[in-house]
């Protein structure tokens, strides 16, 4: 117990030392000099105490960057230190602070050449907070909108190819999301609500993995409500368009059933006797 507390208490004592000097900024270092020390500590391989804190100073690195931006504004180091402050936050994980990072750098210095992989960062910054489906989507549309916006802007870019995936996977996984709260409302035997979250994929994401399924889903939904027409027209869609996939024999059977049958007629408007008129004041 004591030998565990004493290491407990050098382990403190190391990170106060190390988080200490890492905020001593040497005052006779240059732009360049300050630049490239805090990119070769961010660039560095470090080991440390992994369980402790990490071997590469981040304080050092963005103490170091944030003294070229205030001492030399006008320097081209300057706008420099700005996209490897972003870099920094990105990799200590702290992904949100990244993209603001990112995003005020490609707001001051549209044109820089650092901008195309400013953009790629933001999109990764919003992409790495994606969490499940059953959660808030807007880091899942963020990350979206800006590979969109990279693709569009830098097609020949190096990082075009993984900004494509991702727009992929991107894309999939709201299609998954629409699919979960449709069959969240299915279970419920809301047959409306859910056909409205399937119709959602089957006209916005018919490029992704979950097409079939939303046809499937969807006709499927129609049929429950008894909106027999639009079940045949989804289900011929889905078979005719993938006639030896996984869902074909569910809609082919389904269709079997539902043959011939026409939505019930509407039920009558209730009608009410007219209020009685009320009398007047004479």
């Amino acid at each position: 117990m004591t030998k565990t507390i004493a290491l407990l208490t050098l382990a403190a004592s190391l990170l106060f030392v190390v988080n200490c000097s890492s905020l001593k900024v040497p005052r006779d270092m240059s732009d360049e000099q300050l630049y490239n020390t805090a990119v070769e500590e961010l660039n560095a391989d470090k080991g440390g105490f992994p369980w402790i804190f990490s071997g590469r100073d981040y304080d050092l690195i963005l103490a170091y960057l944030k003294e070229i931006q205030l001492r030399y504004t006008y320097s081209p180091y300057a706008a420099l230190a700005e996209v490897r402050t972003a870099d920094t936050y990105y990799k200590r994980g702290e992904y949100e602070q990244a993209a603001i990072e990112y995003e005020e750098f490609l707001k001051r210095h549209p044109g820089h050449a650092e901008a195309p992989y400013a953009t790629f960062q933001v999109g990764m910054s919003y992409y790495e907070e994606i969490r499940s489906i059953d959660r808030d989507p807007t880091n899942t549309r963020m990350a979206l909108q800006w590979f969109n916006t990279f693709v569009e802007k830098y097609p020949d870019a190096p990082e075009a190819e993984q900004a494509r995936q991702h727009i992929h996977r991107c894309r999939n996984r709201l299609a998954r999301r629409e699919i979960y709260i449709g069959n969240f409302y299915s279970r419920r035997d809301n047959f409306k609500a859910a056909a409205g979250r399937y119709r959602i994929v089957v006209d916005g994401y018919n490029d992704t993995d979950k097409y079939q399924e939303a046809l499937w889903l969807l006709g499927r939904a129609y049929a429950e409500d008894e909106q027999y027409e639009l079940a045949r027209e989804t289900l011929n869609v889905l078979v005719q368009k993938f006639p030896n996939e996984k869902y074909t024999g569910k809609a082919s059977s389904l269709l079997g059933e539902i043959q011939g049958k026409t939505a019930p007629p509407p039920a009558p408007a209730e009608t009410t006797e007219p209020a009685a008129p009320t009398a007047q004041p004479g």
